[in-house]
């Protein structure tokens, strides 16, 4: 594996390589849901790029970018050991003032869900991931499905910029509690993790009551009520919506539905997500 750190450094390589590249984004902090990215750009594509780049435009003020965990030395080893052959490592100056501008179409997808709790994310998250791929210029591009709107906002971006490589979506890995696998869970101790799986127990409930026709707001009431039983953890949403659009549904037709929530342990905010079509 190697590491660049320029746009410059990685089109030299680039030139003298040649196949089809799978590509990962990330923040760093890496655990095992990245790494299954990384094993299916491994599977599927000559040359995996793996970018590690701490956004700050994706952070609010009042939000964990100077704590954010840093586990470069340890996530270094482990791209190597799975055989990256890439790794690009910008700075901020690298990425915000000589890789080229971008402008990212507006969606309404932005405002929903997790954009209501932070208006700023998806502009960030949006705009690093298309001067990513500027640089990349990847065939094939990884993202996990435990960051479900995300997933569909990168997936709307490529099609509306036309963006010539393919998303492939990877299932949510979980700890042996059912736990969703994040990089801020490294805030959490063993013992908060076990008690946080419930959230993931409490999302299954809803699909439970889904299935028996419960009425929906009556299931985010249950779901926020079990969550506070726990007087360290809140919930931020609770969302029951159209899969697609991100609309929240009040009545279940035959339709795929995302149950996706942000809760707070303490100060920790955690995100999971599960789908359910009403035909199951």
């Amino acid at each position: 594996m190697i590491i660049l750190k320029t746009a410059q450094e990685y089109n030299a390589w680039r030139k003298q390589n040649k196949g089809s590249v799978g590509f990962v984004p990330t923040l760093g902090a890496l655990h095992n849901g990245h790494f299954s990215l990384v094993k299916k750009s491994l599977n599927l594509c000559n040359i995996t790029v793996v970018s590690i780049f701490l956004n700050p435009t994706q952070f609010s003020p009042n939000e964990d970018l100077e704590s954010y965990p840093n586990t470069l030395n340890e996530d270094i080893k482990y791209l190597q050991n799975l055989g990256v052959d890439v790794l690009f490592l910008p700075n901020y100056n690298e990425m915000y003032k000589n890789v080229q501008e971008v402008s990212i179409p507006p969606s309404k997808l932005f405002d929903r869900l997790e954009g209501k709790s932070r208006p700023h994310f998806f502009y960030g998250v949006t705009t690093i991931v298309a001067k990513l791929f500027n640089v990349i210029i990847p065939t094939h591009t990884f993202f996990g499905e435990k960051d479900a709107q995300q997933l569909r906002i990168i997936k709307q971006m490529i099609n509306t910029m036309k963006y010539p490589l393919q998303l492939i979506a990877c299932p949510t890995v979980r700890d042996k509690n059912g736990l969703a696998l994040s990089s801020r869970n490294h805030y959490l101790t063993e013992t908060e993790k076990k008690i946080a799986s419930i959230i993931y127990r409490s999302l299954k409930h809803i699909a439970v009551g889904l299935s028996k026709n419960h009425n929906i707001k009556q299931l985010k009431q249950d779901f926020c009520d079990t969550i506070s039983i726990n007087p360290n953890m809140s919930v931020d949403y609770i969302s029951i919506a159209n899969s697609d659009t991100l609309e929240e549904i009040n009545i279940l037709d035959n339709q795929e539905v995302l149950i996706s929530t942000a809760v707070f342990f303490n100060a920790v905010r955690l995100i999971d997500n599960i789908t359910f079509h009403s035909s199951t």
